[in-house]
């Protein structure tokens, strides 16, 4: 965590040299204009903007928002604007205000910027075109699943690398079940395994088949697998 702190101050710092340059600011005693426009690959934002109406994976956006720009160039978390998050039962998309807390001043000779703060003065939020969709009688809270140290990555694939995102995986039962069916670890904090500590089941008499809904072989891995694998841990 005080890594991502880290980071996340210095793409701040790095945003705020770049914004001294755009509106004629002194840069800080020691400080060089390559020093505060040069990142980890050095794209440009017009580049970026190119990058991302030239992708043809993912739906294209209202504003072309480029994931590998602000993410590998500007060394960004996902947090920084997804906030809320990891606490979060859904995904938090970012307010308009958001963006505007880099773009009051930064990228304002940027047609997509001029377009951004249009829905800033019109007190509108972005349409994005959503992306991720489950089934509306699917659940997926992010909170324990970030809470296990889970990676973004991990279901949303390398979006430092993505220039428009695209949906990565599949979204499908079979696949969240993959990753469900693993084995527990002792860093996990919302597993069958641990829940079972806290809540042990009632003995099985003998020669009886065990209670529930669930065949055999799910109860007898129950507190075995990374995460819970009970009908009603993903379906209302």
């Amino acid at each position: 965590m005080i890594a991502r702190h880290k980071r996340s101050l210095a793409a701040l710092l790095l945003l705020a040299s770049a914004a001294a340059l755009w509106i004629g600011v002194s840069l800080p005693e020691g400080a060089t204009a390559q020093d505060a426009a040069a990142g980890p690959t050095g794209m440009t934002a017009d580049e970026a903007i190119a990058a991302h109406v030239a992708a043809t994976d993912g739906p294209e956006q209202p504003i072309p928002f480029n994931h590998r720009f602000h993410v590998t160039e500007l060394q960004m978390e996902c947090e920084y604007c997804h906030i809320g998050t990891e606490s979060s039962q859904v995904a938090v998309m970012p307010p308009v205000s958001t963006c505007m807390g880099c773009h009051r001043i930064i990228g304002n000779n940027l047609e997509p910027i001029q377009r951004l703060r249009g829905y800033w003065d019109s007190e509108q939020p972005v349409p994005w075109t959503r992306v991720y969709k489950l089934p509306e009688f699917v659940q997926f809270p992010h909170q324990p699943h970030i809470r296990n140290q889970l990676e973004c990555d991990e279901c949303h694939g390398k979006v430092e690398e993505m220039d428009r995102v695209y949906q990565f995986t599949s979204l499908r039962m079979g696949w969240c079940l993959d990753c469900h069916w693993g084995e527990g670890e002792d860093t996990d904090v919302a597993t069958d395994r641990l829940l079972l500590e806290e809540f042990p089941p009632p003995a099985i008499p003998a020669g009886r088949e065990s209670p529930g809904l669930y065949p055999r072989i799910l109860d007898e891995q129950y507190a075995v697998n990374r995460g819970p694998i009970d009908c009603v841990a993903c379906h209302y």
